[in-house]
């Protein structure tokens, strides 16, 4: 079985932050929010390419949350300075920590899965088409 060419970098990285398959482009990869599909509908390709696959996306949703914390404590600081006051800055921070995690959660996902991608590209039979492709190579 002929390997599928791997997208460029660029490609990977804007579908993975677009929550679309790095692979072929194919969107709506999730069940409700936060399940991600097994594999591509489209391309088959298994997006858990081996047990503990997605420790990636857990960094990255880990560093993409800390972060945005950290820019609202610094943001409110320097908007209340010279007297900044810890319950104002809880308050903004408090949400983005609670809420962030799960909405980005599906976005750090696809996000590692193209890093991932960019590092170990396709092997033979990892893209072998989903039941959409096959469906359109048989009309």
């Amino acid at each position: 079985m002929p390997v599928r060419p791997t997208p460029p970098t660029r490609v990977l990285l804007w579908r993975g932050a677009t929550r679309a398959c790095p692979v072929c482009g194919r969107r709506g990869l999730t069940r409700r929010w936060v399940a991600l599909a097994d594999t591509c509908p489209r391309c088959g390709f298994e997006f858990e390419r081996k047990p503990g696959h997605f420790v990636g996306a857990v960094g990255i949703n880990t560093i993409v949350v800390f972060g945005l914390i950290l820019i609202s404590i610094v943001v409110g600081v320097i908007l209340m300075w010279p007297r900044p006051e810890a319950v104002p800055l809880l308050a903004a921070a408090l949400p983005i920590a609670i809420v962030l995690p799960w909405a980005f959660h599906p976005t750090a996902k696809t996000l590692w899965i193209a890093i991932d991608l960019g590092m170990k590209p396709l092997e033979a039979g990892e893209a072998r088409g989903g039941p959409e492709e096959r469906a359109a190579q048989q009309r």
